[in-house]
């Protein structure tokens, strides 16, 4: 009967220990415990022939950007160069010399993209509704076009950057990669965030986590695994042929919708360019530079591209970025839906521990336990009393 006491103490001393640890694990939460391995990664100076440099190193010197600007690669699908900008907004350079974040977001020239620009500009791009503790600017990203209405926009809300190009799908990396060039050189922000112009971004939380995490080498967002195949098929937007990319599969990579890259990685990334022919997939380009110059992605908690039936509550509380392909109607569901939740822990797994629900349940189950465990026990005790009557 002794022995069956023991085996009972110590089934019931393994499962306390067990939910408190598992109480703990959820409620210290998702953000600290990625915190060393996202420094690690987004510190990581790269290994290769390429040393990496700072912004810096190249604000000192205007004919080091003649040089970036004059890079060039071919292939079949896409003639790479950077190129200039016709329309820019203007900052006030003492106010932005330490701007911590710039958001480049990409738009189109069509008038549809208008109402997009407006739906960012009144939603979650207006930085005086979404005050953070740190400054950031708003810049859209648009190609080439003779537009009354584009020039009326850009005196307006001072927020266009128009660039020398013509806009296409197959020309998105030439359009970002020389939105990132005009950006370090003219703004120099501590991060820039890449994002389209159908998603929506908290930037207040996305500031607070990059101040805690961020690193000076840093690139980041919802992060493609290591090893997705590289699409030759002819019906695919997103083709790449084999005479613009050799290798068949993809290093791991931020995905386009959203990423964040520190300005002072920009230069190595430019400067690879002439080892790696451009293709037109942008995301993935850039994930071969970031492996060129030994940087390794990290995945940011709270950067999302579900579809929005697959949120719940918690989802909603510790998102950071979502979408995409969000149309008017969709954005301004997710801007309510994020205030709702805004009382709510940010962290997921503090945000469940929040739900009684699932704090109930974890009293409940070793509760349940214990009182069949201790039923379990008088019933082999009245067992042997039977079989065994004391005399």
């Amino acid at each position: 009967m002794k022995i069956i006491r023991y085996l009972f103490a110590t089934i019931v001393c393994i499962q306390v220990i067990a939910m408190v640890a598992f109480y703990m694990y959820m409620y210290i939460g998702h953000d600290n415990r990625i915190l060393i391995n996202s420094r690690q990664e987004s510190n990581i100076t790269t290994g290769t022939s390429l040393q990496m440099r700072t912004s810096a190193d190249y604000m000192e010197n205007s004919t080091k950007h003649v040089l970036l600007k004059n890079i060039r690669t071919s292939c079949s699908q896409l003639a790479f160069s950077f190129v200039s900008h016709i329309t820019q907004p203007h900052f006030d350079n003492n106010n932005n010399t330490n701007l911590f974040l710039l958001v480049l977001v990409t738009s189109g020239v069509e008038k549809s993209y208008l109402t997009r620009r407006n739906s960012v500009r009144n939603t979650w791009g207006n930085e005086a509704s979404h005050p953070a503790s740190r400054d950031w600017k708003r810049v859209f990203l648009l190609g080439r076009i003779q537009s009354t209405e584009i020039d009326q926009e850009s005196s307006e809300f001072n927020d266009i950057l128009v660039l020398n190009m013509t806009d296409n799908y197959n020309n998105l990396v030439i359009k970002v990669f020389s939105g990132l060039l005009w950006s370090m050189i003219h703004v120099n922000p501590h991060f820039i965030l890449k994002a389209d112009d159908d998603v929506y971004v908290r930037i207040p939380y996305l500031i607070t986590w990059l101040e805690n995490y961020g690193g000076d080498t840093f690139y980041g967002g919802h992060v493609i695994p290591d090893g997705a195949e590289v699409n030759r098929e002819v019906t695919w937007k997103n083709q790449i042929l084999k005479d613009c990319l050799a290798e068949d599969y993809f290093p791991p990579y931020c995905s386009g919708p959203f990423y964040v890259i520190s300005s002072s990685i920009l230069p190595s990334l430019f400067q690879s360019v002439q080892n790696w022919t451009a293709f037109p997939a942008e995301d993935a380009y850039i994930g071969i530079l970031a492996r060129e110059n030994g940087l390794k992605p990290v995945s940011m908690p709270g950067f999302d591209l579900r579809q929005l039936k697959d949120y719940g509550k918690c989802t909603w509380a510790s998102a950071i970025a979502l979408g995409h392909r969000f149309d008017l109607l969709e954005l301004s569901f997710v801007e309510k839906k994020l205030q709702e939740t805004s009382r709510l822990p940010r962290d997921y797994y503090k945000c469940l521990m929040n739900d009684w629900a699932v704090t109930i349940f974890l009293i409940i189950i070793p509760s349940i336990t214990f009182v069949v465990a201790v039923t379990f026990v008088k019933l082999l005790s009245c067992q042997r009393s039977i079989a065994y009557p004391t005399s």
